[in-house]
């Protein structure tokens, strides 16, 4: 992507949305882009945060391995989402691992420079942290949600919250296009994939949903 290009791309991600031009210019010459392949891993969790991304296009998931040594879905995310949200500053580790769930294509600003460039830009500190703020406002959400929903319930919130937040609205519902397999769903509410095929094939029956691998839509609740 050209430099100009880049730079109105950034002015569309929430983080950046609200710096000038030249501001935004700047940060993109700080930018270096990598392509990478479905199931390709972007970063472990524990190794050392070197790098923070943005996702241009596809789809990313990040996860935790459970001490049963199941998998743990902790996000999922689309263009325009930045990643890590944790241990980027004070020399930490990556909180989790990122994986591409399709072809992706990223842009990644080393840590160090990044840190610089907060140190210098009080507007852009402010605004990473009300990024920040409303993830953490996210996860407590879903820990409720956890804690206190059946599991039909968390199905079909975690749906709603993906495709309100990444999807488009249309008539009577939201439609999302990503790859989304029922074992992605089942580790991102905590249960079997056998336990969330059968409520899938539920709310089929009922019309609240249509799920395929490619493409979700889900009526408005």
């Amino acid at each position: 992507m050209k430099a100009q290009a880049l730079c109105d791309f950034l002015g569309t991600v929430p983080l950046f949305a609200s710096l000038t031009e030249q501001e935004r210019k700047e940060i993109a010459g700080l930018m270096l882009h990598k392509r990478v392949k479905k199931r390709d891993i972007l970063f472990y969790e524990g190794k050392s945060c070197t790098a923070i991304y943005l996702l241009k296009q596809g789809t990313v998931k990040v996860y935790k391995i459970t001490e049963d040594g199941r998998e743990q879905i902790v996000n999922v995310l689309h263009t325009g989402d930045m990643f890590p949200h944790v241990g980027v500053f004070g020399g930490g580790v990556y909180p989790a691992t990122a994986e591409a769930l399709e072809d992706a294509s990223l842009y990644f600003i080393n840590v160090k420079e990044l840190t610089a460039l907060l140190t210098s830009n009080p507007s852009l500190c402010l605004r990473l942290l009300q990024v920040l703020e409303a993830k953490i406002l996210e996860l407590q959400r879903r820990l409720s949600d956890v804690l206190s929903r059946d599991m039909k319930e968390k199905i079909i919130n975690t749906l709603l919250s993906l495709a309100r937040s990444k999807g488009k609205e249309e008539a009577g519902g939201y439609s999302l296009e990503m790859e989304l397999t029922h074992q992605d769903l089942a580790d991102m509410v905590g249960t079997t994939r056998e336990t969330v095929s059968r409520i899938i094939s539920q709310l089929k029956k009922d019309g609240f949903i249509e799920f395929n691998v490619h493409r979700i839509w889900i009526r408005h609740s």
